[in-house]
């Protein structure tokens, strides 16, 4: 039997599901035993790298081999660690956690019998944070495929989780607050759900928050009052600091649960001890969940002109791990009069993917059957047969609809903002955006744009990414995410039209068409990413890994 998988690749753990035999969603455990792996490198050599549990408890030993949080570096302009003397790129780094995650799987669904001898896991769908931009996502997919793995499908968390908690496939109709509060990153994304139409409604969050951030500042804390205790400042000691953050995070982890915890910390200038209640650790972080808030009122704001208001919101969901501190459904309750439901937060979006996987794949597996059946190809019986929507209907009458066979349909929001460089009256440059953030996928804008200058020959423009809601923006200091170049047949006039069309589809790919008026010069492209590996890069990355030992 062929099986499909569901990766979390997390900034902080990351786990792996799949549909077992009964149809339920199961996340695998790894070679610890446990359900999640910590997202941390270590690379002991070019040839022997190690994921997870003992490469956490190196971080404090070695730092200068040891990595964590790298999904922040994601897609960025500055994506490069240097680990024990060697340069990697961040999707190189995250393939190695994918690496060990799935060897650990494979190992138990060998032991297990799932897996026959030969067989292991290759077809994957991974998720990644509704807001991840291009980059990211593209970035996200090379990992995998560094990894070894087919990529299916990029899927946002918030979506997955809502899978996973059961709100789709069903002939309910709801709206969902998804509020994902994970370790490294924070999302937030509003959904309306009819059965297995998902439609994403809006989408927001902060790449640069997440439980780390609850961490530095109890470690701020911890710090001062050791200092004022004691009279030494322990973060001039970085060896020292790197080794207090596991206990750090322990305190953190406790208060979720206890109204206090006792923190020693046993220094070289003394012994600091304190009796630390949660009301003091909610006032230590408070401007942080505070920033939680404030992100969530611009994500209601854009759903309520939508129309959905948070009366109209059924339900809340909690999802990622941080999301347990009591104080994040305290403030949602207080200031939005909603109960919000926590149930599996750590496991929720693996387990999502994999049953979108699994729909995928019977779907797949579906259309394949009736296009064999009509001797035609797959894309014929959809084109010119029967049509996707009766391909739809005749599969979920097949399958009787349930909720991990019926067909899941969804439809995403635009995370980002996408324009272009063009002069105004002034002749000075700014950014004009084409396509806005939280517009409907796949979407399309055509605008109109004149040359600058007689006799020019061609035209380049930058595009840019973004999270404006504005028309144009000043240029300023911001990074392109590339350069398009456009030849022109024959030299036109200053003022001569060019219309420009861009298109952007469910899976993130960006089609650019211009055309000038004169003498229909045209320019189709698609857009090809910046910030990505180059492929000498690629190359020697995967010849890395080929080589590697990963554990």
């Amino acid at each position: 039997m062929s099986y499909v998988f569901g990766i979390d690749l997390g900034t902080t753990y990351s786990c792996v599901s799949y549909i077992d035999e009964y149809g339920k969603p199961v996340v695998l455990k790894n070679s610890d035993g446990d359900h999640t792996t910590p997202s941390v490198v270590m690379v002991e050599s070019a040839d022997n790298i190690i994921v997870g549990n003992e490469a956490k408890r190196s971080i404090e030993i070695e730092p200068d081999k040891t990595v964590q949080f790298i999904k922040r570096k994601m897609g960025k302009e500055k994506d490069t660690v240097t680990l024990n003397g060697i340069e990697y790129h961040a999707p190189e780094v995250s393939s190695m956690i994918l690496k060990k995650i799935v060897n650990d799987a494979n190992e138990e669904l060998r032991q297990t019998g799932v897996l026959k001898d030969g067989e292991v896991v290759k077809d994957v769908v991974i998720t990644c944070p509704a807001y991840f931009g291009m980059n990211e996502r593209q970035a996200t997919k090379t990992a995998g495929e560094l990894a070894g793995l087919n990529v299916l499908n990029i899927i946002n968390e918030p979506t997955a989780a809502a899978i996973s908690y059961g709100v789709s496939g069903s002939e309910k109709k709801e709206t969902v607050l998804v509020y994902d509060l994970g370790g490294g990153t924070f999302d937030i994304t509003v959904m309306n759900i009819d059965g297995g139409e998902i439609t994403v409604v809006c989408t927001g969050g902060d790449d640069e928050l997440g439980g780390k951030d609850w961490d530095e500042a109890l470690m701020d804390y911890v710090t001062t009052r050791y200092e004022e205790e004691n009279g030494e400042d322990l973060t001039e000691d970085p060896d020292f600091v790197a080794a207090l953050y596991g206990d750090v995070e322990q305190w953190k982890k406790s208060l979720t649960s206890r109204e206090k915890v006792n923190i020693s910390v046993n220094g070289p200038a003394g012994r600091f001890r304190e009796e630390l209640t949660r009301e003091k650790y909610e006032q230590i972080t408070a401007d942080l969940l505070n920033r939680t808030k404030n992100l969530l009122d611009d994500v209601l704001g854009v759903a309520e002109k939508q129309g959905y208001p948070i009366s109209k919101i059924d339900k809340v969901l909690l999802v990622g791990g941080s999301s347990r501190m009591p104080q994040v459904s305290a403030m949602i309750e207080r200031d939005y009069h909603v109960t919000p439901v926590l149930s599996d937060p750590d496991e929720a979006v693996a387990k999502g993917a994999a049953i979108y996987a699994s729909n995928e794949k019977a779907y797949n597996d579906f259309v394949k059957s009736e296009a064999d059946k009509a001797g035609v190809s797959v894309e014929e019986l959809q084109e010119n047969n029967i049509g996707t929507l009766d391909l739809e209907k005749k599969f979920q009458a097949a399958t009787g609809a349930t909720s991990t066979v019926a067909r899941l349909n969804i439809t995403n929001v635009l995370s980002r903002t996408y324009g272009m460089t063009a002069r105004d009256e002034n002749g000075d440059l700014r950014i004009y955006n084409m396509l806005m953030i939280n517009d409907k996928l796949p979407a399309t804008k055509t605008d109109k744009f004149v040359t600058s200058c007689d006799n020019q020959q061609g035209l380049t423009t930058d595009l840019y990414e973004s999270r404006s809601t504005d028309e144009s923006i000043p240029l300023e200091d911001r990074k392109a995410l590339t350069t398009i170049n456009m030849e022109l047949k024959k030299p036109v006039p200053k003022g001569t039209p060019i219309e420009f069309t861009f298109s952007l589809d469910n899976s993130g790919l960006l089609h650019i068409v211009a055309e000038e008026s004169l003498y229909h010069s045209r320019l189709d492209t698609t857009f090809q990413l910046s910030n990505q590996m180059s492929d000498k890069e690629l190359q020697s990355a995967l010849s890395r890994m080929a080589s590697a030992n990963i554990d």
